[in-house]
């Protein structure tokens, strides 16, 4: 197949869930044999030389990044302001350009943020759409306005839920396809809009890079793996530092808390000390993973499917979670992850871990048996393949 993938970020370096499930979707598509471009948009427009060596990159250049003049604006229009930074005449016109000049089978466009170029494509070209949902954009917003204390904010993000809601529940009907990452977001989008055709194709793990590695684990050490750029992590390590942590300090002094991860605002910054490290984007995760005890995933507010945990599963690492934090994911409290969804549990479970090596070795083992199992991305790539395949033969039959 000739495929084209359209994302609102180039997915490389691998610094976050959706760009890490976005390069592994296309580079194991390529691996078996298709022939892929991808288009990006990008604030940066540099050279990716890793992407190369299984599809081909072209860059649009666009600021995406938030203001507050953005955010006060957007207040006038219908549009939710995280969709309408992606939105661009210019885009648009490059994109239907490049399609006029080269021949596809399919085009997949990764995360709300570039639906919106669905419908030029739609419109202009007999072409099968696919629209990859890594999240579904609205609960995150629902959750994230639900759990804030400011009036403000609270009120501000209700308003871009709302727009969210009606934007998704509208955008995703025109696909010929939806891809879900999970079950629960298949239901949830569904029940948004009866005419939005869908299949779930789960989010996967390259076994190739994560897997148990022998380095010696540090003495009651836990580990947060998150892009700190996203308000939803800010909120979780907050909420985690402030509530949770003090209970565990309390029964055992020498806990060290590892903060791993992107762009951690000043708020994040302060919180480091003795015993607590911020450590901001590291090269390789996996050695700050192999050497802590525990991962913990405090999140309140998300959609979707966490990769961090895949990560984590696959290196057999003992994993404390939140219910949000690790849904969609087909894991088991007490077999291979331990959930919490209070202050009180949460810090129980992670003290019980932290105290019983035989009990954290019995959950790492039955984790890396349910990624063997069901999340490796060659399973993954051949599933999508399945489905590209399928959909392009309906669209055939459509147009005799």
């Amino acid at each position: 197949m000739k495929i084209l993938y359209i994302t609102s970020t180039v997915p490389y370096p691998l610094t976050d869930g959706g760009k890490i499930a976005s390069y592994n979707s296309i580079k194991y598509l390529a691996l078996r044999g298709h022939d892929i471009t991808l288009i990006s948009i990008t604030d940066k427009g540099k050279k990716v030389p890793e992407i190369g060596k299984y599809f081909k990159l072209i860059t649009i250049k666009k600021n995406t990044k938030n203001t507050i003049l953005g955010y006060f604006l957007n207040i006038f229009t219908n549009t939710p302001y995280t969709i309408s930074k992606y939105h661009s005449k210019k885009i648009k016109e490059e994109i239907l350009d490049f399609l006029k000049k080269n021949n596809f089978d399919i085009i997949n466009l990764e995360h709300l943020h570039v639906a919106y170029y669905g419908n030029f494509i739609k419109k202009e070209y007999n072409l099968p759409i696919v629209l990859r949902e890594q999240n579904i954009e609205n609960i995150i917003m629902k959750r994230f306005y639900k759990n804030q204390k400011n009036i403000f904010i609270k009120f501000y993000a209700y308003l871009q839920f709302k727009k969210l809601y009606k934007y998704e529940a509208k955008i995703c009907e025109i696909f010929n396809r939806c891809l879900m990452i999970t079950k629960n977001d298949e239901k949830i989008i569904k029940e948004m809009n009866l005419k939005i055709k869908t299949n779930v194709i789960t989010a996967g793990v390259d076994t190739s890079n994560f897997f148990p590695i022998k380095i010696k684990e540090e003495e009651f050490s836990i580990i947060s793996v998150a892009s700190m750029d996203w308000l939803p992590n800010i909120e979780s390590i907050h909420w985690f530092c402030n509530e949770i942590y003090p209970l565990i300090i309390k029964i055992i002094p020498k806990i060290k808390l590892y903060i791993v991860g992107k762009n951690p605002p000043k708020s994040i910054k302060n919180i480091n000390n003795q015993n607590i490290i911020v450590t901001g984007f590291v090269k390789d995760v996996r050695e700050y993973l192999a050497k802590c005890q525990v991962f913990i995933v405090p999140l309140k507010t998300g959609s979707g499917m966490r990769i961090k945990i895949l990560n984590a599963l696959a290196m057999g690492k003992a994993i404390v979670s939140t219910s949000i934090g690790c849904e969609g994911i087909d894991v088991v409290d007490g077999k291979n992850i331990y959930i919490a969804d209070n202050k009180e549990e949460f810090a129980k479970k992670i003290i019980f871990l932290l105290n019983n090596e035989n009990e954290r070795k019995k959950i790492g083992k039955e984790g890396i048996k349910l990624i063997e199992k069901k999340y490796r991305w060659e399973k993954i790539a051949e599933d999508i393949d399945i489905v590209f395949k399928k959909i392009i033969n309906e669209n055939k039959k459509i147009m005799i």
